[in-house]
């Protein structure tokens, strides 16, 4: 794969893993007007309750669906018929500079990065991390709501946004293939999580948080290098995470052997409702 191939890869498979979580709960997506709807070619996920950017934007512009006056247009209509203002993620530098500049023709402003993209492909299986009573392994089914409810607490705790992520992944270690979720534990106490969401010929590494208390220790890396070597025993070379920009996740990530290919940006414009 080139890395521009990784590039579309990664956002579809992204895309397909948001799609997972914001339909397939009875009672929250209804609640919070979810739908994830294609226009295009394109993913247009929307949120006519919740106003926050992860629920609000277009996927896969220029990456697995085509960057044209028809798909902005379709784009348009769509958000103009729920109310809300239309924001198109970049996958930068793969998006091309005509696609990003119809874009701005069409009256949108490139409102800067709002997600780092880190690749990793592998020539052999990562070392695991020895850290005194520390240990790592994978979630049973049964488990899902346990490790759910630890995410959360490793994200910050409650609150709209975070239930829709713990209900989605409980549903996802239950039910998907895709899915493999592991819990780190400092002697024998839960402390960290991490899910490897499996593609065709890449996984995605996400969910991965560490306790406040555990924190300083090696436990993210420890936790990455962990998804990875499952990720390898499966056949997989082609790894990927995304991050804020310049967080610690990206420096962990870096430490590990990733690097950072790619950067979201968002376009957004008011549309007319």
């Amino acid at each position: 794969m080139t890395i521009r191939d990784i590039g579309v890869a990664m956002v579809r498979l992204g895309a397909e893993s948001l799609r997972d979580h914001m339909l397939g709960d009875p009672i929250l997506t209804p609640r919070h007007g979810f739908s994830a709807v294609r226009r295009g070619g394109l993913w247009c996920f929307t949120s006519t309750k919740l106003d926050a950017g992860v629920f609000n934007h277009v996927s896969g512009y220029g990456t697995f669906a085509d960057a044209s006056q028809r798909a902005i247009d379709l784009i348009l209509r769509h958000y103009a018929s729920v109310g809300r203002s239309a924001a198109v993620e970049v996958l930068m530098p793969a998006v091309s500079r005509s696609a990003r500049a119809l874009l701005e023709r069409n009256g949108f402003r490139d409102d800067g990065v709002i997600f780092q993209c880190h690749i990793r492909t592998m020539t052999r299986s990562p070392r695991a991390h020895e850290i005194a009573g520390f240990t790592v392994a994978r979630v049973p089914k049964g488990d899902a709501r346990r490790y759910s409810k630890l995410a959360t607490e490793g994200f910050g705790g409650p609150g709209a946004i975070a239930l829709v992520f713990e209900r989605g992944w409980i549903r996802q270690i239950q039910r998907s293939r895709r899915v493999a979720a592991f819990m780190g534990r400092v002697n024998d106490t839960p402390a960290a999580t991490g899910v490897l969401y499996r593609g065709r010929d890449l996984a995605g590494l996400y969910s991965g948080s560490v306790l406040k208390r555990y924190r300083g220790r090696g436990i993210q890396n420890a936790m990455i290098a962990a998804r990875v070597a499952h990720g390898w025993q499966l056949g997989l070379r082609t790894f990927y995470s995304w991050s804020d920009p310049d967080s610690s996740s990206a420096r962990n990530l870096r430490d590990e052997g990733f690097r950072t290919r790619f950067e979201v940006h968002s376009f957004s414009r008011k549309t007319d409702a």
